[in-house]
């Protein structure tokens, strides 16, 4: 049984201009402007960062051990795979109230606004929260143009 916040929901409907989601359904989200598309399914709260030379994405996927995290990078895409294992509970116990959504698979695909070079990427796992870093390929990088 998973419980949904009703105050968090209308604040997030309203964020969205009304179009109302559920954070465990999410399909699709695109940044106004900036080049960057997200799509995906379950709770995984993120935060992308562009640096002159890097991009950084932070994930919020508490509840998950490192192993169960997948992170691939191709090009100007990303995509973050995580699966939450079920809660261990013994014969004689019975969950009656949870908002920890049990054996999930939650995944994001993210379209970056640069091309990255995938094998420098950096990735860190702590206390829930997953950073990664990834250097922008040259040909992503914003140069100055010497005027003659």
């Amino acid at each position: 049984m998973i419980g949904k916040d009703p105050f968090f929901e209308k604040i997030l409907s309203e964020f969205l201009g009304g179009a109302p989601m559920s954070m465990t359904t999410m399909t699709s989200m695109s940044s106004m402007g900036s080049g960057v598309e997200i799509s995906g399914k379950g709770q995984m709260p993120i935060t992308l960062i562009e640096g002159d030379n890097h991009i950084k994405i932070i994930a919020m996927v508490p509840g998950i051990a490192k192993e169960d995290i997948v992170i691939n990078a191709i090009g100007d895409t990303l995509e973050i795979r995580a699966k939450r294992t079920p809660l261990m509970i013994t014969e004689s116990e019975r969950i009656i109230y949870s908002e920890i959504p049990e054996d999930e698979e939650i995944y994001r695909t993210i379209k970056l606004p640069a091309t990255v070079k995938e094998d420098s990427a950096k990735a860190k796992y702590e206390n829930g929260i997953l950073i990664v870093e990834l250097p922008k390929s040259e040909i992503s990088i914003k140069k100055g143009i010497d005027i003659e």
